[in-house]
């Protein structure tokens, strides 16, 4: 059945794949794919991937193409962990229901931001590829030169995630006492060989744009490191405060503590306290992360972990801990991020679940699965995000030559509205601003700069006084970063969303 249930998300995802699109974070992702898009002191360096294919073949990857892509991606990262899985308990080949659940957990990911390829997506990716390759007994050149091409997508998707987790590596193979100069030497030829590829092809690379005077650090005040940490430590003391009620009982009932039920109700009661509690958003996913860790803490309580093996025990606690070092570097709340990482905590439960009768892993197979489907079909059909219900999306939208994708009737004629202030007007240099890159994108033009705009402090950076533009579309979520009495408001719109946007013109 839990197949069923995944066949099911599988066809919810693809059906998705040619509509709808979302303004914002959306926006920020296929900007980064295209070609022509500035990125100057990025973090999300990744584009530069897209703009040496690009140059090779000539081939762009629009809206579909990257939401096809993310898909593959996920694909590669169940084999990732199926591979882990096998290295663990010393299987003779892989599992295919392994994969499968792999894959379950993986496309829960679709259920918090927009479902095309991100620096998110990307990065639990290359983190299920290195859970298959450091789990290995014994790491090879080839398996030290895949070790580094991991490394080296994490370093242009999201180098805070990379850093932390190259940390942890060396540490790991110092303690395995695996760490050889000629291991090091395969581990850094990835990055060296494309760091010198995109600076002769480009002249820029991931470590100038990091290390240039427009660094992303000095773009954004959200961006400090006491708010990263913030962010992530904040999710993590949720967690362990939920699984700590239902930790004590299920160790209580363990040393037969007749009136442990008494404790477990209000385990149940402080669980959902807790839920309720972190509820800020609309967004409801955390209740599976909460409940999940919430198990894992059941499971330990009523085990002893001498069952398992050293080795086990490490890379269960490696499962635990993944999702804060991947989520480390984001400034949204991790308890939004979070279920892009569920996938880590449902195999630290099935190594837990390893003794469990067969039947009772099928029933957890199914009812995990069935919970990926809701997450799915919530994040792209019924709830996505930042949009409306999916199949509002009917209406064709062109916005690229030959490239189209089906947007809603207001989506349609919000475009449209701004279509025809700006298309009479050549040579046209404008900047959307705050949060909503693809509403450039879907008029076929380019942000200056900045492929986003998200702060102020970000526009003054690169745009100085302002006078190199001559429209904006503002929409009031930041405080307007010029000198407000040199532009006159052509028109007041109303987003899909709800939002105001502003057009205005240059005196």
């Amino acid at each position: 059945m839990f197949r069923v249930f995944l066949f099911l998300s599988f066809i919810a995802i693809v059906f998705g794949i040619p509509r709808g699109f979302d303004f914002s974070d959306e926006g920020l992702y296929v900007f980064l794919a295209d070609p022509n898009q500035q990125n100057i002191g990025g973090v999300f360096n990744y584009d530069l991937f897209f703009k040496l294919f690009y140059r090779i073949s000539g081939l762009e990857f629009g809206i579909v193409e990257l939401r096809i892509l993310r898909l593959l991606t996920y694909m590669a990262g169940a084999f990732g962990l199926a591979l882990f899985w096998k290295n663990l308990f010393d299987a003779e080949k892989i599992s295919l229901s392994i994969f499968l659940m792999a894959l379950i957990g993986l496309f829960s990911g679709y259920g918090f931001l927009p479902p095309t390829l991100s620096y998110n997506s990307i990065s639990v990716v290359a983190a299920c590829l290195w859970l298959g390759i450091i789990s290995k007994q014994e790491q090879s050149s080839i398996d030290w030169l895949f070790l580094g091409l991991v490394f080296l997508i994490l370093f242009y998707a999201k180098i805070s995630a990379g850093f932390l987790l190259g940390l942890f590596t060396l540490i790991y193979l110092l303690w395995k006492k695996d760490l050889s100069f000629s291991g090091l030497l395969f581990l850094c030829l990835p990055l060296l060989f494309f760091e010198g590829l995109f600076y002769f092809f480009f002249g820029e690379n991931g470590l100038s744009r990091l290390t240039g005077e427009y660094g992303f650090l000095f773009q954004r005040e959200d961006y400090s490191v006491f708010k990263l940490i913030k962010y992530t430590t904040v999710g993590g003391f949720w967690c362990f405060l939920a699984g700590l009620f239902f930790f004590i009982p299920a160790r209580l009932k363990q040393a037969n503590f007749k009136f442990y039920p008494v404790l477990l109700i209000f385990a149940i009661v402080g669980f959902f306290l807790v839920f309720y509690h972190t509820f800020i958003t609309s967004e409801w996913s955390h209740f599976l992360i909460l409940a999940t860790f919430s198990a894992i803490s059941w499971q330990m309580g009523s085990i002893s972990m001498n069952e398992f093996s050293k080795r086990e025990t490490l890379f269960f606690l490696i499962l635990l801990l993944l999702p804060f070092f991947l989520h480390f570097g984001s400034n949204v709340y991790w308890l939004r991020l979070g279920i892009h990482y569920w996938v880590f905590w449902l195999f630290a439960l099935m190594i837990l679940l390893k003794g469990a009768s067969p039947e009772f892993k099928m029933r957890f197979n199914v009812f995990a699965s069935f919970c990926s489907m809701v997450l799915v079909l919530f994040g792209i059909w019924f709830t996505p995000f930042e949009g409306e219900y999916l199949w509002n999306a009917t209406r064709a939208w062109e916005y690229k030559s030959g490239k189209k994708i089906l947007l809603s009737e207001k989506q349609v004629e919000f475009l449209n509205a701004i279509k025809t202030e700006i298309e009479n007007n050549d040579d046209t240099e404008i900047v959307s601003l705050f949060r909503n890159p693809g509403i450039l994108y879907l008029l076929d033009m380019n942000s200056p700069f900045s492929a986003a705009y998200w702060k102020s402090s970000q526009a003054i950076l690169f745009l100085k006084n302002g006078d190199s533009l001559d429209f904006i579309l503002f929409n009031e979520l930041e405080p307007f970063p010029f000198d407000r009495s040199a532009w006159v408001l052509k028109k007041e719109l109303i987003q899909p969303n709800g939002e105001k946007l502003q057009i205005l013109w240059k005196k």
